[in-house]
């Protein structure tokens, strides 16, 4: 799947296109949520090197101002951590795409003299604290799932932004899912109306606020809290375990539901990772989106700048981008996630016109009564048939040149060993995928290309088998008439 996403990525940006003149020094304008703001900055910071025409400029200012800075229209793109609800969706002017950027969670961040990291919390108890219910924290419930711990009997001083985000739409939803009680009385949003709390904007305030206050608790992105160096609890998940927020948690939390996503283009109102299945899951943990019309020309003057963009996101989001996601304390996307993405890019239109063609071919093969299908994306390349001969080898001609991604089944071939265009060695990269095997190459103009194998087709393995014995055995039979003929008198 990463050779996929990274031939799309190839094509568009090597491949140039017609387009006005003021494709040069592009300035695209961003807004939304505070949490994917260094991971974005790196971004526009490398993508430099690869386009130095292209500026971002993206203003840090929360999910929700985000999300109204485009509905109005005065930013080519959103960014927010809470996908848009249904009454958000109706505001737009013109349907909208959500492409996830990168994967973060929420903390419970504290600073209580003498408690050191590790501290265990579960979500009622959360949700009792930010309610108002737990108010020291000494409290028995605390205090039972915490032995040994000297907890003090100091008043909780309780933190929350103020500003409108989707850091608090995650953590106020899944106090919602914890606990019937907030639910009712609060629900979830990007703003709320907090019971009892001192509220700061942005994760910048409630940080420096918790490590200026002693006793007190706050909410905070994961990544966040790594960078300045906060102490967060572990926190009770589905499974009964107490888990350590971390990369490798938030990423375990993703899995169980990166493959039942919808399109781009569909609600993701009710999408949720939280309190995800797994014993090594951290039960808050979200997705960050960025935030795009489907019809381009809706928030963007100009088509250069509408595929400029795309061209960015599709980097962004696809191997080369990801590759940062880590050392910033993000967790990276899923393949299949990536692959969705590149989906959604390619559905993009600019008046009518699609930003970033569809790269993908197939071609079809029969042998033995069965049709076997070879898949493949280029830009600049398209195969136009496929055969199979008895050689160990399958063909695949080309119309056009240039990088190709090719899959083909393991049922049709198996242990690739070559590639070769008129009898001429082309290099290659192989991924095995399970039942099929994709392969990158830089076809030759209007080339048929030769792929050699270990084992072509099972079919016609059995019967080369069949035809050896059966020949053997014809040879076998004449060196016996051929002695029986010379030994008698």
């Amino acid at each position: 799947m990463r050779y996929v996403v990274a031939a799309f990525l190839a094509a568009i940006l090597i491949i140039p296109i017609a387009l006005p003149a003021s494709a040069q020094d592009q300035i695209i304008n961003g807004a939304g949520a505070t949490f994917p703001f260094p991971l974005i900055d790196t971004w526009r910071v490398e993508y430099k090197d690869i386009k130095p025409e292209f500026d971002l400029n993206y203003q840090s200012i929360g999910s929700g101002g985000g999300i109204k800075q485009f509905t109005e229209k005065t930013v080519d793109f959103g960014a927010t951590d809470a996908p848009l609800s249904k009454k958000e969706e109706a505001a737009l002017s013109s349907p909208a795409v959500h492409i996830p950027e990168t994967i973060g969670s929420v903390v419970a961040a504290y600073n209580v003299p003498g408690v050191g990291k590790g501290l265990k919390l579960t979500g009622p108890i959360l949700a009792d604290i930010y309610l108002g219910k737990i108010t020291r924290w000494n409290d028995p419930d605390i205090k039972a799932i915490n032995p040994g711990v000297n907890l003090p009997s100091r008043p909780i001083a309780v933190v929350h932004r103020s500003d409108g985000s989707g850091t608090t739409f995650v953590w106020t939803s899944y106090l919602a899912s914890a606990s019937p009680e907030w639910a009712e009385q609060v629900g979830a949003g990007k703003s709320v109306q907090w019971p009892a709390s001192r509220g700061v904007r942005g994760n910048e305030g409630v940080s420096a606020t918790v490590k200026q206050t002693p006793n007190s608790m706050g909410y905070i992105e994961l990544s966040f809290a790594l960078t300045v160096g906060m102490t967060f609890a572990d926190i009770q998940n589905r499974e009964g375990k107490f888990v350590t927020p971390s990369l490798k948690s938030t990423s375990a939390a993703v899995t169980a539901a990166a493959e039942n996503l919808p399109a781009g283009d569909g609600s993701w109102t009710g999408i949720s990772l939280l309190d995800a299945p797994g014993a090594g899951s951290y039960p808050i943990a979200s997705f960050s989106y960025l935030l795009l019309y489907k019809e381009m020309s809706t928030s963007i003057n100009s088509a250069a700048s509408a595929r400029s963009l795309a061209e960015f996101i599709a980097w962004a989001v696809g191997p080369e981008g990801q590759k940062y996601a880590e050392r910033l304390y993000y967790v990276p996307l899923p393949d299949s996630v990536a692959e969705l993405n590149m989906e959604t890019l390619s559905s993009l239109t600019y008046q009518g016109e699609v930003i970033l063609p569809s790269d993908k071919f197939s071609a079809s093969a029969e042998f033995g009564g069965h049709a076997y299908t070879v898949a493949g994306r280029s830009e600049t390349a398209r195969a136009v048939s496929a055969s199979i001969n008895d050689a160990e080898s399958v063909e695949v001609a080309f119309e056009g040149q240039g990088e190709v991604e090719l899959t083909l089944p393991k049922a049709m071939i198996d242990g690739i060993t070559s590639i070769t265009a008129g009898g001429d060695e082309i290099e290659f990269e192989q991924a095995d995928a399970g039942t099929a095997t994709t392969v990158r190459f830089t076809v030759p103009q209007d080339a048929t290309i030769e792929i050699t194998g270990a084992r072509v087709v099972p079919e016609f393995g059995a019967l080369a088998a069949v035809a050896l014995a059966a020949s053997l055995g014809i040879a076998a039979l004449a060196r016996s008439r051929l002695y029986s003929s010379r030994a008698a008198p």
